[in-house]
């Protein structure tokens, strides 16, 4: 990592301009106002028509390529997807179809799984791929999220998945690249909850029929209810501050760019990580974005001025799984 700099030239964001206010969410869920507003909500993105994951992720890659200086499409080596695993189609290549849209000509692409963490792990995979092959410099990372359309919003089992939203996300890589750099990345699986949240329908074991479609198998449910509300209550905020404090173990960040949390939890988090609030953005606003979480909060403390050169920033990310991400950026 001495020897091979590889840092943040430039990021996207796309975010649906349609939303989703927290009276409306309650009024469809069942839940009272302050209900809705302890997961988290005073409002969400609402994706419309025409804001497919892939859409939206070339539009924050184009966005991200345009930010970046003396950078072209055609000087992109590699395209990772850092999107969701639902998409505009099951079985899809997503990063190839982006790699057209975006125009890549030269460089080569696939897709990765991570969840609510892809966005960090596409960072630890274009590190190591960078620092081990000399030929790939420049790395585009995009992804979309909408799996809100997964979630039922009148089952009380799934209700912490209200948060839900829909956005585009992109990042632009660069070896020898002295600015914004990564440092550390760690990964960690809690394997025991691996199968705790799960959309049963249209897979291999319970494909789609005309006889189940439109049916409760088409969202995601909780197998073990009573097991997934303690793991949240309990187990997921510690899971969240202990990927934390291994990839910067001696100081707080500077700055936390963290995944949207309902405030019991977030509190929990920056307490136990001694971070101020103004210096981690709530996304209570703008709801859950999955593996674009992380973007959103690095892009609202540029905007807001938290942010600044010098900054030691910790992206945070978690999902289903469960499986948790966190990388350190060194801002500026």
């Amino acid at each position: 990592m001495e020897k091979t700099n590889i840092g943040i030239v430039s990021y996207g964001l796309y975010l649906p301009a349609e939303t989703e206010t927290a009276e409306q969410i309650a009024a469809r869920s069942g839940l009272s106002i302050e209900a809705v507003r302890g997961l988290g909500i005073e409002g969400k993105c609402r994706p419309e028509a025409e804001d497919q994951p892939v859409t939206m992720a070339v539009k924050a890659a184009r966005q991200a390529l345009e930010r970046a200086e003396g950078i072209n499409p055609e000087d992109v080596d590699l395209i990772l997807w850092t999107g969701e695993e639902y998409k505009d189609y099951i079985a899809q290549t997503a990063s190839i179809r982006l790699q057209e849209e975006v125009g890549c000509p030269k460089a080569w692409a696939f897709d990765l799984v991570g969840q609510g963490i892809t966005t960090v792990l596409g960072l630890r995979i274009a590190r190591d791929m960078m620092i081990s092959d000399a030929n790939i410099n420049t790395v585009l990372l995009a992804g979309g999220t909408r799996n809100v359309d997964l979630v039922d919003y009148t089952n009380p089992d799934t209700h912490f998945m209200l948060p839900f939203s829909a956005s585009g996300g992109a990042v632009l890589l660069r070896r020898n690249y002295d600015r914004n750099r990564l440092g550390e990345i760690v990964l960690t699986v809690d394997p025991e909850m691996a199968d705790e949240i799960y959309v049963p329908g249209g897979g291999t074991e319970i494909p789609f029929r005309e006889d189940n479609l439109n049916s409760k198998i088409m969202f995601f449910q909780t197998p073990h209810p009573e097991k997934v509300a303690a793991y949240l209550n309990q187990r997921f905020p510690q899971a969240l501050a202990e990927a934390a404090q291994k990839v910067l173990p001696d100081a707080a960040p500077d700055f936390l760019a963290l995944r949207h949390l309902a405030p019991a939890q977030r509190t929990l988090v920056l307490n136990r990580l001694g971070i101020r609030p103004d210096h981690s953005p709530a996304l209570d606003q703008w709801g859950c974005h999955g593996t674009n979480d992380v973007l959103c909060s690095l892009d609202f403390g540029i905007k807001g001025g938290t942010l600044k050169d010098g900054s030691r920033v910790v992206l945070l990310a978690a999902g289903i799984g469960f499986t948790y991400a966190a990388a350190v950026i060194y801002w500026g």
